[in-house]
């Protein structure tokens, strides 16, 4: 009797994996191409991991297309599926013949900006403020401008914090920032709507450091470098992790790394600066251990500890220039 309940045990359960129907592939290398559409997406840029039980592809979200084909291309196979908006399609890369490496295609929710009863009312909102800052641009009080640079780096570290609190399970020296806006976290509407406050906020420090680069005769391309800044800013508050177009301005943070050396360089070498000047060298020195991330185990294992140093060193730059160009300023 035994025996018979096991056997039938045995084909019931054979038959739960066969009623599945997940798809298999073959794979000798570890290494895969993925193609959407008609172009490649990751050309030999995908990692088969068995480890990860499923290992999750996601394509951007819905509000840009009705469907589109996603391929998975090994050295020796192929699989593909016409993926639609809010679907999920499992399939298994056989590595090397005996190693299954599940593996998964999703489609990602919009970004919490992408409805178009917040997201137009959010950029007519940022259009009338910039016009009105143009048109009463005579107007500016430079030097409180300048100072909102406390304000935006204080805010931007207290966005991080109170994110990381409420996205949960979030480790700062190994998560990076755009891990708390990502696409249906806890913390998504919260970070968004931080981030494009802080970016309006940065527009009109940098606004005030250009002013007052111009009327103290100082070289302006820091000022305009610095502009930078809430453009990224803005960009990751719309555009959240998981959406397709989120790393598309990545390089562009690296000008602010320039922006802090040319302070230090093209600026010149009076009795009111020295301070400003150390700080920017020290701002450009801390944002260049991002070059870490090159190095085991900081880029492998820290890559949150690494972007904070990004920031570190651009909110040390910041602090400097509201601290002591509103003095230079004021000198005759």
């Amino acid at each position: 009797m035994k025996r018979l309940l096991l056997l039938i045990a045995c084909i019931f359960f054979l038959q739960a994996i066969t009623a599945q129907d997940i798809p298999v592939i073959k794979a000798n290398s570890s290494k895969a191409d993925i193609r959407v559409g008609d172009e490649f997406f990751a050309k030999g840029g995908w990692t088969l991991d068995p480890a990860k039980k499923p290992d999750v592809f996601s394509i951007g979200s819905k509000w840009h297309y009705d469907s589109k084909k996603v391929s998975f291309i090994t050295d020796i196979d192929s699989i593909s599926f016409n993926v639609a908006p809010g679907k999920k399609y499992d399939f298994i890369i056989l590595l090397d013949g005996k190693t299954p490496c599940y593996t998964q295609i999703a489609t990602l929710a919009d970004p919490v900006f992408f409805n178009k009863k917040i997201l137009i009312p959010i950029l007519f909102a940022f259009g009338f403020i910039l016009l009105a800052l143009y048109f009463n641009r005579n107007k500016i009080d430079t030097i409180k401008f300048l100072q909102l640079g406390y304000v935006v780096t204080i805010a931007f570290w207290l966005m991080t914090f109170i994110s990381g609190f409420i996205h949960g399970h979030y480790d700062h020296l190994k998560n990076v920032i755009s891990e708390l806006g990502g696409i249906g976290t806890a913390s998504e509407m919260f970070t968004s709507s931080a981030l494009l406050l802080i970016s309006l906020l940065s527009i009109f420090f940098s606004v005030g450091f250009y002013r007052a680069s111009k009327m103290k005769g100082l070289s302006v391309i820091p000022a305009i470098l610095s502009f930078v800044m809430p453009i990224t800013m803005a960009w990751a508050g719309i555009f959240t992790l998981g959406n397709e177009f989120h790393g598309l301005l990545g390089p562009l943070p690296f000008l602010i790394i320039l922006a802090s050396l040319l302070s230090y360089l093209l600026w010149p070498n009076n009795k009111a600066l020295p301070g400003l000047k150390k700080l920017s060298l020290l701002g450009f020195f801390i944002m260049m251990l991002i070059l870490l991330r090159f190095i085991k185990p900081f880029g492998y294992e820290y890559e949150g500890l690494i972007q904070r140093f990004f920031y570190l060193g651009w909110s040390t730059w910041t602090i400097g220039i509201a601290t002591y160009l509103p003095k230079y300023l004021k000198r005759n």
